[in-house]
């Protein structure tokens, strides 16, 4: 091998070396994905945590939770089978009510994906229906990783989705599909795009409430902005979703803003 091809193909050698010496390095840091804070962000902001990774101290955790929302290595994972009856609600609540506030958190959904019929929801927020059958939903094939959320005030119609849809997470669903509400409600209940990172990656929401409006940035990118949304309660607790799927939460933290 000559000294000139040496001295070309080494540096190209050591390239992935210091890929990776620098992936490190992002990932060790502030930011290893757009949206990402550290700690000490969040705290310098005046944030607090929800969840310190290792207990689940400010969450109401009921005996139906046990066994299925678990903590370890910093990660809060739900295996999605709990039961739901009239008298267990299988989401897990905060023990805390909170009003306008910003809510920081980061999750994904690990389960492996597979194929599955999703509904196509058109932008005024009805879902397209079959033309030979006006009352059954028409579907497109899409991979499917699961379904999750946070649920606002109290309330399970203000919901951050965290799911697979086309659509992309944050959005509104319980006021989404309310055709009580006005038409510009439902349609800004819609995300203005698929902000999603690839399944099985981290995700970052902040989420903001003030008053009865609500924004969200989903790694990075604002998704949502409703300036209004009618009847919501001035406070409540925040919840982890049930849905039946497998989800994951990691720095869970919050700042009230009132």
């Amino acid at each position: 091998m000559s000294r000139h091809f040496e001295a070309c193909v080494l540096p190209m050698l050591c390239l992935p070396l210091l890929c990776a010496m620098l992936c490190g390095t992002v990932a060790a840091g502030e930011t290893s994905f757009p949206g990402q804070r550290s700690e000490d962000e969040l705290r310098r902001e005046g944030f607090v945590p929800l969840l310190d990774g290792t207990s689940l101290e400010a969450w109401d955790v009921k005996p139906w939770h046990e066994g299925h929302w678990t903590v370890s290595d910093d990660v809060l994972d739900y295996d999605g089978q709990g039961v739901r009856s009239r008298r267990q609600d299988p989401s897990l609540w905060t023990k805390q009510a909170f009003g306008d506030c910003q809510l920081y958190c980061e999750w994904r959904l690990p389960a492996a994906p597979e194929m599955k019929p999703h509904p196509i929801v058109l932008y005024n927020g009805d879902f397209l229906m079959q033309e030979d059958n006006p009352k059954q939903r028409a579907t497109r094939m899409r991979l499917d990783a699961g379904d999750s959320g946070l649920y606002f005030r109290g309330s399970t119609k203000c919901q951050a989705n965290i799911w697979s849809q086309e659509l992309g997470s944050g959005e509104i669903n319980g006021y989404r599909t309310d055709k009580r509400m006005p038409p510009e409600v439902r349609r800004a209940c819609i995300p203005i795009k698929n902000a999603d990172r690839p399944f099985g990656e981290w995700n970052a929401f902040l989420i903001t409430l003030e008053g009865d409006g609500i924004a969200m940035m989903l790694n990075g990118e604002q998704v949502i902005d409703v300036p209004h949304l009618p009847d919501l309660p001035e406070r409540g607790p925040i919840a982890l979703q049930h849905h039946g799927d497998r989800v994951q939460f990691r720095k869970i933290w919050i700042r009230e803003l009132d």
